[in-house]
């Protein structure tokens, strides 16, 4: 994953767009376009502005990891793309089964399965 990936990645898990994120950043919509396309990583001072709105480091959206350990966002997100298709079935289950999974974890725990 690239750093456009990234961001894009967390504009969508914030309800965000990229006209938005370049508006509160004080930059042109079409900057993002040519840096998707052309592979750039923006000039520091943009980056870093986007990685504030976005709460993590700059670090995290160039290389996906986080030497910061008081920024949790990164660890998160790291387990989020690390178990996504558990998460995502667990959304599709409903109410019922998800508290039935719970359930089944907590006896795992009890038992020093898990």
């Amino acid at each position: 994953m690239n750093f456009w990936e990234r961001v894009d990645d967390l504009l969508e898990r914030k309800d965000k767009n990229k006209k938005a994120l370049a508006k509160e950043a004080g930059f042109d919509p079409s900057n993002i376009s040519k840096g998707i396309k052309n592979g750039n990583i923006p000039a520091a001072d943009t980056a870093l502005k986007i990685a504030n709105i976005l709460g993590v480091s700059v670090e995290f959206l160039v290389t996906g990891t986080e030497i910061n350990e008081n920024l949790n966002v990164s660890k998160f997100y790291l387990l989020y793309q690390k178990y996504q298709n558990i998460f995502n079935m667990l959304e599709a289950m409903s109410l019922e089964k998800q508290k039935k999974i719970m359930q089944i974890v907590e006896l795992c725990k009890e038992i020093d399965v898990l």
